[in-house]
């Protein structure tokens, strides 16, 4: 089969080869997909680079989030051949799904909703449940609170834009740059605060009258967390996705004097109880048309090269690529 393969990390536009590779068997718990789409994501270029902690070592396919559909099922796989799934792919066993056919494990692998596009369908898994993991199993998100976003315009950072809103909080993102801050603006953030010339904890602290936030989802970490840390409010909740901009500078001592708490949120580390609530909710979300699932861009199985290397960059929202 063709994969996109790095057997060394890098930069995808130096490292990235088009390979003609043995198709790979399912084992036990284990489906294999016919790929159709891939959506896109930060960790995407990070396994390439060698910046992943869940691909530890090369060779490496990217594509984390997609769909198809089962062409093996492995012994003892709840799913059958020519079902429509939407799954996380076991990047672990270097099968990322820019592939013709990528694994994934029944633990990571949902029937596709007749709602959703193919190309909705590949965004949806790990933008929209790493968010529900973020907002809701970990980051108790009520109607009325206050959500601060960081990182508004990336893949799961719009995505929580989205499903903060379905769930009736005020959300506010920050983002950087003119353009990230209007893109923001028309996913329904209610206010957006451009960090690139301003203090993102001040600038809450203003927008809320002094509440300041009380759910931060944190895809970023870096200076960004620091700032947004200082406007948390009295109980809130802190919950680190990821750290794009490198490690937050956490202070127990604080934490305790404003009693908030510090929460790691990670898609592939949830448990069944979280796995089903986010099926069964966000499935309702997307029938009840809360959840729109907007595709910012398509593109083709010969731009991914091109594609990984944007993400660092100027890429905003979801984007799929189209087998």
């Amino acid at each position: 089969m063709l994969a996109w393969q790095a057997e060394q990390f890098g930069e995808p536009l130096d490292v990235l080869k088009l390979k003609d590779i043995e198709k790979p068997v399912p084992g036990p718990g284990q489906v294999l997909i016919k790929v159709q789409a891939v959506g896109l994501g930060l960790p995407d270029l990070r396994s390439v680079q060698g910046r992943y902690p869940f691909v530890p070592d090369p060779p490496a396919i990217p594509g984390h989030s997609f769909m198809g559909m089962i062409d093996t099922a492995g012994p003892g796989s709840l799913f059958k051949p020519g079902m429509r799934v939407m799954a996380r792919t076991l990047y672990e066993s270097h099968a990322g799904a820019l592939a013709e056919y990528a694994l994934a494990r029944d633990f990571h692998t949902f029937l596709a909703p007749d709602s959703l596009d193919d190309a909705q369908a590949a965004a949806f898994v790990l933008a929209y449940h790493t968010a529900y993991i973020g907002l809701v199993s970990r980051g108790m998100l009520a109607e009325g609170e206050t959500l601060l976003v960081l990182g508004g315009s990336g893949a799961s950072g719009s995505a929580a834009i989205h499903l903060g809103k379905a769930l009736g909080a005020r959300v506010v993102a920050s983002a950087r740059g003119e353009e990230k801050v209007n893109f923001c603006r028309a996913q329904g953030a209610d206010h957006v605060i451009e960090c690139e010339h301003g203090h993102i904890g001040e600038a809450l602290r203003e927008w809320t009258g002094g509440h300041g936030a009380d759910v931060i989802f944190d895809p970023v970490g870096g200076e960004p967390s620091d700032q947004a840390v200082q406007a948390i409010a009295w109980g809130g909740r802190l919950v680190l996705i990821g750290i794009a901009a490198g490690l937050p500078k956490l202070n127990p001592l604080d934490m305790i004097g404003r009693t908030y708490s510090v929460i790691g949120a990670a898609f592939p580390n949830r448990s069944e109880v979280e796995r089903e609530s986010a099926m069964t909710d966000l499935d309702k979300l997307v029938r009840n048309g809360k959840l729109t699932v907007p595709i910012e861009g398509r593109h083709s199985f010969e731009e991914v090269p091109r594609m990984l290397a944007r993400l660092g960059g100027d890429i905003m929202g979801l984007h799929v690529i189209d087998f």
